[in-house]
């Protein structure tokens, strides 16, 4: 489960309009890989498969990740990161200033 501040929800209302969207890019920063699916993110933010998808729906709206195909014999789709340092910036917007 992703670990963000206490009061992620708020500063994610704040910042983007969702509850969860600062989550969603936390998740996706902190993948091994720039390939993910949504229930890789559902199961990390512990959010559900519904609410990620429209989150990742915004994500590829504003060019930060995109369709990358689906899995052999699976219905999941794949997603990549296009804009890695966008998400990383994303991800430590709440990180301490030192």
């Amino acid at each position: 489960m992703v670990r963000t501040v206490l009061d992620d929800r708020e500063l994610s209302k704040a910042l983007y309009g969702s509850s969860h969207m600062h989550a969603v890019g936390v998740a996706i920063d902190s993948t091994d890989t720039d390939e993910f699916s949504a229930p890789e993110l559902a199961s990390t933010t512990g959010l559900a498969g519904s609410s990620v998808h429209v989150l990742i729906s915004r994500l590829i709206r504003i060019g930060v990740i995109e369709r990358a195909g689906g899995l052999p014999g699976e219905r999941t789709l794949l997603y990549r990161k296009t804009k890695p340092d966008v998400l990383r910036t994303l991800a430590h917007i709440s990180d301490p200033i030192s």
